[in-house]
């Protein structure tokens, strides 16, 4: 990237070069939270299989299987399949359409904050993209074009926070088919 160009335009355009520190900021700012967002949801990924496996080991056990559930208390996977786990030792007592409906709530309730954040993120995207497509055609394309402010960054940022919305869609199946395994052991998921 060229320092040297965005200081030229910043100098040499007014207002509008007074605006691109503005777009700069707000690109430092979405940068930041889908960095965060990242980091967040990489305290959710798990060996899913491994958890499936010892959640099913210790419901179908006879000998042991006490023990087993005892370990399962103390083992952490991911916060939220922590969750799941805990709901259902606490009402493993109850209806199985009970504990259906706390295992799903826990589910919806557990993935809405990182959804939240993440359309907070995409709103701000547009925001920017539309700010800097006033900027774009005031001053036109080619003088952004390799500066701190071009535009092809945020479509850069765009296909991540893509990405994202993938892993999140993926950890709200994994969280699902822990679900299953915790109410209907015997089946395979």
């Amino acid at each position: 990237m060229d320092l040297f160009r965005f200081f030229d335009l910043v100098r040499n355009y007014g207002w509008q070069g007074m605006a691109l520190w503005g777009v700069l900021l707000a690109q430092a700012i979405l940068w930041v939270g889908i960095l965060r967002l990242h980091l967040s949801l990489r305290r959710e990924d798990t060996n899913w299989g491994e958890c499936m496996g010892k959640i099913r080991s210790a419901h179908l056990r006879q000998t042991n299987g006490a023990a087993e559930m005892e370990a399962l208390k103390g083992h952490s996977y991911a916060p939220l399949a922590d969750e799941l786990i805990a709901i259902q030792i606490e009402s493993a007592a109850s209806d199985i359409f009970v504990r259906w409906l706390l295992l799903r709530w826990k589910i919806k309730d557990g993935l809405r904050p990182y959804w939240i954040r993440w359309g907070h993120l995409l709103i701000g995207f547009g925001i920017v993209v539309w700010f800097l497509y006033g900027l774009l055609t005031d001053i036109g394309i080619e003088p952004f074009k390799r500066t701190p402010c071009d535009p092809r960054l945020l479509w850069i940022w765009l296909g991540y926070a893509m990405s994202i919305a993938w892993r999140l869609v993926r950890l709200q199946g994994n969280l699902e088919r822990i679900q299953r395994v915790l109410l209907v052991p015997e089946n395979d998921v």
